[in-house]
């Protein structure tokens, strides 16, 4: 009920203020004044505001009548079916992991389709664009963040900056913390970095840093996030979700190595100390997790959780094999059919590729002919896709595209992906190390048929990365000037 003497209604969304007339909200369900700086029509698209068909009157999104005629209002309360995006490959929020899935692989855990496929070709225009947010590197991320309907955020974790687009007035908008409550910076390389998030009205996004695991809660109609901070270190890796409870590798002054880790329900565990890992473990690639078991790959070799028969977790480095090192530029690790995961490595002694099984002290090791781009369960021979191990060689190869090669970005379903088809005769590894802008076609390869839906010209193409936001399929590339959309099937 409301107040009669300061018209003030406080709801689940917020409090609002009816005292002029019109309801507005005022302050929000963590306590927070309404930014001035977020626009009257921003505000009601993020919180859902009821509409009156008599004269147009916006009301909180609770409301199903209006309080002045009783009349049925326009618009729904409830938040629409967009189950939103985790980065960068659209993870399941925590509290809805699966341990039979595996986690950190290129692998959206939600089935994408194009809605209109036939409708497409290599030069076909994009059905939407977003102007690109201020100079950095970002990762997307979209969900409830204190609002009724999805938002978009963008997060430049090098900076620990934060920006929200504003769909009605079609600009990036800064999201500021308290002087005492700041988003740390991130060290983690770009292809190593991934987040965990744990959804609802208030999602919290949940990110390695230099002050440890972050804990952060953005509140938009405010514009404003809170940050706490959980482990006491420089995160060397990214957060996963492993045995119910979100993990972070951590590093000491002195070089030691610890595990911090953090329940859904935000309360710390206990640190587990990593005893024999060297000072420097080079360069990483984003930590995976199946079972009863997550890894996070460095270039010196493996950090291991596991967990034990009595329910305990145990830690541990696992160095490579001799001579041996890995090639993170190719993407995932490959996931064999009986649920095992594969790294692919060089062999200096023997002067060939092969694939290192991970999670063992004492692997099992398939040499392979040729490295292969490879985004979970599926890898490309070429621009030929296959769900065979990567190490077997077809019986009768196809080397008519020879000429091309595919690189997965993204798979988005059983045998869907979204890759980068380039025109290429040099070596895989020449190919990654070339700084030069060259042409690329944007395809979504699924079990019938091969749709070509984009064609682009920018250095480094695979460093593009994919979200959805608002019901489409979105690409953004460092280099580029906008950020192009394509209409999802529902």
């Amino acid at each position: 009920m409301n107040n009669e003497n300061t018209m003030v209604w406080p709801l689940d969304t917020g409090n609002w203020d009816s005292s002029n007339g019109s309801f507005q909200l005022v302050r929000t369900h963590l306590g927070y004044a309404v930014s001035q700086q977020l626009p009257a029509a921003d505000l009601a698209h993020f919180m859902r505001m009821r509409k009156a068909s008599t004269d147009g009157s916006l009301f909180p999104p609770e409301f199903n009548y209006s309080p002045v005629d009783g009349s049925t209002l326009a618009g729904t309360a409830s938040p629409a079916a967009e189950s939103g995006w985790i980065p960068p490959f659209g993870a399941r929020s925590v509290t809805m992991a699966r341990s039979s899935e595996v986690l950190g692989l290129r692998k959206s855990q939600r089935t994408l389709a194009l809605a209109n496929p036939a409708s497409y070709h290599a030069d076909s225009a994009a059905d939407a664009s977003l102007p690109v947010p201020p100079p950095g590197e970002y990762q997307f991320i979209s969900g409830q963040f204190g609002t009724s309907a999805e938002a978009l955020l963008a997060l430049d974790p090098a900076k620990g900056s934060l920006f929200v687009w504003l769909p009605e007035s079609a600009r990036w908008q800064a999201v500021e913390g308290s002087s005492n409550s700041l988003l740390a910076e991130s060290r983690i390389a770009r292809a190593s970095w991934r987040c965990e998030l744990l959804s609802g009205f208030h999602s919290t996004l949940l990110l390695g840093t230099e002050a440890g695991l972050a804990r952060l809660v953005v509140d938009l109609p405010a514009l404003r996030y809170q940050v706490s901070y959980c482990g006491n270190g420089v995160a060397i890796g990214a957060p996963v979700t492993f045995n119910q409870q979100v993990w972070l590798p951590l590093q000491q002054p002195d070089g030691s190595l610890h595990f911090a880790q953090t329940t859904a329900d935000g309360q710390s565990g206990a640190t587990i100390k990593v005893s024999n890992a060297p000072a420097s473990l080079g360069s990483g690639s984003p930590p995976v997790a199946y079972g009863r078991m997550a890894v996070w790959l460095y270039g010196e070799g493996q950090l291991h959780l596991q967990q034990q028969a009595d329910g305990s977790v145990s830690a541990q480095f696992v160095a490579w094999p001799a001579q041996v090192t890995p090639e993170f530029s190719f993407g995932s690790p490959y996931q064999d059919a009986a649920g095992s995961l594969w790294q692919l490595c060089f062999d200096h002694q023997a002067g060939n590729y092969l694939y290192v099984e991970l999670g063992k002290r004492q692997p099992q090791r398939q040499p392979a002919l040729s490295p292969r781009f490879c985004s979970g369960s599926i890898n490309y021979r070429f621009a030929s896709k296959l769900k065979k191990n990567p190490w077997e060689e077809p019986e009768h190869g196809d080397d008519g595209a020879a000429s091309e090669n595919v690189i997965p970005l993204l798979e988005v379903g059983d045998s869907g992906v979204v890759g980068l088809k380039l025109g290429n005769t040099q070596a895989l590894a020449s190919l990654l190390e070339n700084p030069d802008r060259m042409r690329l076609l944007m395809i979504w390869d699924d079990d019938d048929t091969e749709t070509a839906f984009h064609t682009g010209v920018v250095a480094q193409p695979w460093h593009m990365r994919l979200f959805t936001y608002q019901d489409k399929l979105w690409a953004y590339h460092p280099q580029l000037a906008r950020i192009d959309g394509w209409t999802l099937a529902p």
